[in-house]
């Protein structure tokens, strides 16, 4: 192409709508776009197309992965539910009005949130506040002490991330991120120190954890789209598989071959 710059030159149009000027070269594929056609992903300036795909924009794609879809608290919270459904109902049929309401409306926020109910977010955190209140209101012990447990508990899971977005509810790029980085990003190199933890107590996991250390390794691209990060956990499990093997090998098999020889 001709430069821009120059007599005569030809300005560079959209490659969308060819009677525009080019506003910017799209950092994927390359081509000219508008300012109409120009769309942000994470701090870089793609076409339209480009910043559709999946593992450009792949924040949006993980959104939409765990939009909706039930998290382990919203199960634990729906189990609990039905659980102390049949103790609420029995406590009623009793005339205890007070204890068998009070479950019941746990039994009801539990439920609540295992079906995605937005008015059982707060009972998270009110029924542990009126469960204290409660107990020393009457000077019951048993109702004031679990009471923070249960109230740390609830604001727990009322600010998870996976259980907001159970909920359908907007997170920030900046968590969004975060939690991305903890369930998608490099995932062999988190296996890998896990078993090269474990490889320090069973050595056949030394191993493992080594290879698994150095395939995360050499997957490891911040410039590709989606990154691929983990470079410090692969080395970690890397030296945990060495480490391992090291100490058994060097160490621990001798000594407890030599016990076992002294033994017979």
């Amino acid at each position: 192409m001709v430069s821009a710059d120059g007599p005569g030159a030809a300005l560079p149009r959209c490659a969308e709508h060819p009677e525009v000027p080019a506003a910017g070269i799209c950092g994927r594929c390359g081509g000219f776009f508008c300012e109409g056609c120009a769309r942000t992903v994470l701090g870089a300036v793609y076409c339209t197309a480009c910043a559709a795909l999946p593992e450009v924009n792949y924040l949006e794609t993980f959104r939409e992965k765990r939009w909706g879809r039930r998290d382990t608290w919203a199960w634990f919270l729906g189990v609990g539910g039905l659980v102390l459904l049949g103790p609420a109902l029995s406590l009623l049929a009793s005339g205890h009005l007070a204890a068998g309401g009070f479950l019941l409306a746990c039994s009801g926020v539990g439920v609540g949130s295992f079906l995605g109910q937005r008015w059982a977010r707060p009972g998270l955190l009110v029924l542990p506040l009126l469960m204290g209140v409660a107990g020393l209101l009457q000077g019951e012990p048993l109702l004031v002490i679990p009471s923070p447990f249960f109230l740390v508990m609830g604001v727990s899971i009322h600010q998870d991330p996976r259980h907001k977005l159970f909920h359908r509810l907007p997170l920030p790029d900046a968590v969004l991120l975060r939690l991305w980085n903890r369930h998608e990003n490099n995932p062999l190199a988190l296996v890998g120190v896990q078993l090269g933890v474990y490889g320090v107590f069973f050595p056949l996991f030394a191993p493992v954890a080594l290879g698994l250390g150095l395939a995360a390794l050499r997957r490891v691209n911040p410039e590709a789209r989606p990154p691929i990060g983990r470079k410090g956990q692969a080395l970690a499990a890397m030296a945990l598989g060495v480490g391992s093997l090291v100490l058994w090998v060097g160490f621990l098999w001798p000594r407890l071959l030599g016990e076992l020889f002294a033994a017979g």
